[in-house]
């Protein structure tokens, strides 16, 4: 059991990944467990982020204040955005992340966290220069974010009052990760890190497999 177990949490955490989202879907398509897959989405998602970070090499102070800061500017951002309606767009957030602070979920912080440090892992992985290295992270999360923007409502996360985003949410996403890919690189984060890049590339996946339903469920 215990070998079974460490094999989970270590070398199978990807096949655990696409395992855990595989039943994500068969909840979400089901009518009698529709409801508990958005009761539970943002444990599902602080439990695969743990899952993540767990495989974060060489944790320090520095790290963790970096990883802090995006985490506590992007809540207030995002209240900024949400109260305004200047930044992002006018858009509300639902019932599908949970616990929220200023109308804003606790945990969408975590997202800002983690899109920015597994697209900076993935692109990490092609070149070792900075610039490539924030623009191409930067332009990874707007791609994310595209989809992102299409599945949000269906899992009752969030929605724009005209359904569709405005440009300037995009420039505002991008510019924002233009910072927080800065600040990683600036003080030096290690985004190494395999689990990251699988559970991106899972998401992205998942989210993709959701919206192309949801179009052709459609006509």
């Amino acid at each position: 059991m215990n070998r079974i177990v460490k094999y989970i949490v270590n070398e199978g955490l990807p096949i655990t990944f696409i395992v855990f989202y595989c039943v994500g879907l068969a909840l979400y398509f089901t009518p009698f467990t529709h409801n508990l897959f958005i009761l539970i989405t943002p444990y599902t998602l602080v439990l695969v982020s743990a899952a993540v970070f767990s495989h974060h090499k060489k944790w320090n102070v520095k790290t963790i204040a970096v990883l802090a800061s995006i985490f506590t500017i992007s809540i207030v951002i995002e209240i900024i955005g949400v109260a305004t309606g200047k930044l992002f767009g006018v858009y509300e957030y639902g019932k599908g992340l949970g616990v929220k602070i200023a109308d804003v979920p606790v945990i969408i912080g975590l997202n800002w966290v983690f899109l920015t440090y597994a697209s900076n892992g993935i692109i990490s992985r092609y070149t070792s220069k900075n610039i490539p290295i924030i623009v191409g992270s930067a332009s990874l999360m707007v791609i994310y974010d595209i989809l992102l923007e299409k599945a949000a409502p269906l899992m009752d996360m969030w929605m724009f009052s005209k359904n569709d985003p405005p440009i300037n949410n995009y420039v505002v996403w991008f510019l924002l990760a233009l910072i927080f890919n800065w600040v990683i690189q600036r003080f030096r984060v290690n985004t190494n890190n395999e689990s990251a890049r699988w559970l991106f590339f899972v998401q992205f996946v998942f989210f993709t497999i959701l919206v192309i339903f949801n179009i052709y469920s459609k006509k």
